[in-house]
């Protein structure tokens, strides 16, 4: 299973993730499919759980079913694709009214209207399942989304640049497209999209790399002290990644704050050298001590959002 299937199941089952903004994560799904129009509504994917979800949330957002059609499609090389299509005119002219596309209207522009600041994560987590891209990070960073109406890419790199970072683009053949290649950015994108669980494995990936840099230079750098320096930075990380995702780092102390950031922006530093970095700097069991704290906060996180998912 490849890094970017594994993303996008991670997206299709975060649960509390999609059922929070339905409406603009099917609305991402839709207008970033292969066509939506009146003409033609359809999405061509490798991946079944995005094909099952486009075809769900056309369902249950619009009221449709019938005239919803999702086959699987063997290619030459054995893999699966997966086509899911709206049959009936009056169909389609339903999920466009129910998207807000009036007649006369190019459907294939984002209405920032619909996409508020609350719903733009969802959003982008729909446009992503549908024409996103993520190469294997052992090999190299880089996530792209690729559509082939170039003012609906305009309009995504303008919201992507509003909430995460501007992304490079390019044209290949057909296809306009904006992308990633710096980790840290690749990390930011895919917490946002829910895919949190993913953006660590990316970040464990590079520390990794880091880390074994480091040992082709120091001679005298001991496997298990390296193994055991990626366990405790990647669990921090996880913690502080958690906390960001259910409210934001502003959340903590600004003592811990400050240190959440930096062990972020530095996976590699070691307790003492984050604590030199500190704007007022202090030992190595002072880090030690907050980030213990941070530790038992992002626990009571996990401990209530296993309760919510309970009730």
């Amino acid at each position: 299973m490849s890094f970017a299937y594994r993303i996008k199941s991670e997206i299709c089952n975060n649960r509390p993730f999609r059922q929070r903004r339905r409406w603009a994560l099917a609305y991402g799904l839709l207008l970033f499919g292969r066509a939506f129009g009146p003409e033609e509504i359809s999405l061509h994917t490798e991946h079944k759980f995005v094909a099952r979800l486009y075809a769900d949330s056309i369902s249950d957002l619009v009221g449709l079913g019938g005239s919803i059609t999702l086959r699987e499609v063997k290619r030459k090389d054995r893999r699966s694709v997966y086509l899911v299509t709206v049959d009936s005119l009056s169909d389609r002219v339903a999920v466009l009214s129910r998207f807000g596309c009036r007649a006369g209207e190019d459907p294939r522009r984002v209405d920032f209207a619909h996409v508020p600041e609350e719903e733009a994560a969802a959003f982008l987590s729909g446009a992503f399942l549908a024409c996103g891209a993520v190469s294997d990070p052992e090999k190299g960073y880089r996530v792209e989304f690729a559509t082939q109406h170039q003012p609906l890419a305009d309009d995504l790199a303008a919201l992507l640049a509003e909430y995460l970072a501007p992304p490079k683009r390019t044209v290949r053949r057909n296809d306009y497209l904006l992308y990633y290649k710096e980790s840290e950015n690749i990390e930011d994108l895919l917490t946002y999209l829910g895919a949190p669980k993913s953006s660590l494995e990316l970040m464990e990936v590079k520390i990794v790399k880091e880390l074994r840099n480091r040992v082709n230079r120091a001679t005298n750098c001991e496997t298990a002290n390296i193994s055991k320096t990626v366990n405790a930075a990647l669990s921090q990380i996880e913690d502080i990644r958690l906390i960001e995702a259910s409210g934001g780092i502003g959340s903590l102390d600004e003592e811990l704050r400050e240190l959440a950031r930096l062990r972020l922006q530095n996976p590699d530093m070691s307790l003492r050298e984050l604590g030199k970095a500190l704007t007022s700097p202090i030992s190595r069991s002072g880090v030690n001590h907050r980030l213990r704290r941070i530790s038992e906060y992002a626990a009571e996180l996990r401990r209530k959002e296993h309760r919510e998912e309970q009730a």
